[in-house]
């Protein structure tokens, strides 16, 4: 996963805040390298969470399904879409936006 996979984080609006305490070597050396990047520490960071977090996040969730379970899962994906007119609304305006 690249830095794009970040953007669905970062194109949040910020209406959280997050405090952690490092000790003042990290900081210190944290913000130089912010600084060569043309990047606030507060930027850097969370960018660098984004990123991570987008990149590790897959790992965290597991699903734990019966066999039946899972033989339902595979048929439901299998199966073709059913064209609501809602669906088929969705498509050709993502033909007219985009070409078919």
């Amino acid at each position: 996963m690249t830095a794009h996979a970040a953007n669905v984080y970062l194109d949040q609006p910020a209406d959280d805040r997050f405090e952690t305490r490092l000790s003042k070597l990290l900081k210190r050396h944290a913000e130089a390298v912010a600084k060569a990047h043309g990047r606030t520490l507060s930027e850097f960071t969370r960018d660098l969470l984004a990123e991570k977090v987008a990149t590790d996040i897959a790992s965290t969730q597991e699903w734990r399904l019966t066999a039946t379970e899972q033989a339902e899962l595979l048929r439901v994906l299998a199966a073709p879409a059913t064209t609501t007119p809602a669906l088929a609304a969705a498509t050709r305006r993502a033909e007219e936006l985009f070409g078919a």
